[in-house]
């Protein structure tokens, strides 16, 4: 059973026009403790929430481990699989790599079924990246259940972001305690940590 790395954890409650400054962070590469040992379609369907409408409307290209995947649930997503989601890509290499493309055989993909479901269920932990379309779209459901980024992928989002970016933000709950933004890279320099458990959510979301 793969143990979920510890981390500082930081809690963003922003605006929503403020949500796409924490995109990029996605598009590089994110983590989450999962269910592993089940197929793509239950991964995504059962512990992300997407529907069936949307992965077959929306979610053009899969990949897995690098390689492109045509059969959601034949494919098994097991601890440190790499995961990413991308809407429909222009051209012809879009066309290639296009979930049931008839050009799938100048690809290289997922062989299907070649790891015997339902495999060893249990937790784990698997990364993704959102291209193009989907992250507008996904991004805010991410950030909302919350992520897993490497401590220095954290530090470089948090150097390069602008102060006019950061001046209406405020404070940040840093491991469940309110804490001054402007601290913030100071906690990063002082803490070990090499994972920063990540949560993004719509200023006022929930309150009646």
């Amino acid at each position: 059973k793969t143990k979920s790395p510890s981390s500082l954890s930081f809690e963003f409650s922003l605006p929503a026009d403020q949500l796409p400054s924490f995109f990029p962070l996605l598009q590089k590469g994110f983590t989450v403790k999962a269910r592993v040992g089940v197929s793509v379609q239950t991964f995504l369907g059962d512990h992300i929430g997407l529907s069936p409408e949307y992965l077959r409307d929306r979610v053009k290209t899969i990949f897995l481990d690098g390689k492109s995947v045509d059969d959601l649930d034949k494919t098994l997503i097991l601890d440190g699989s790499r995961l990413a989601l991308s809407a429909a890509l222009p051209g012809l290499a879009g066309a290639v790599l296009r979930r049931g493309s008839p050009f799938a055989g100048l690809r290289s993909r997922v062989a299907e079924g070649e790891k015997e479901l339902p495999g060893k269920q249990g937790e784990g932990l698997v990364s993704l990246k959102l291209f193009n379309l989907l992250l507008p779209e996904l991004g805010p459901l991410f950030l909302r259940k919350g992520i897993l980024i490497s401590r220095e992928d954290f530090q470089e989002f948090w150097l390069h972001l602008s102060e006019e970016t950061r001046r209406g933000w405020e404070k940040v709950r840093v491991n469940g305690k309110e804490t001054e933004i402007h601290s913030l890279g100071h906690l990063l320099q002082a803490n070990p940590s090499p994972w920063i458990r990540l949560e993004v959510r719509e200023k006022n979301e929930g309150s009646a």
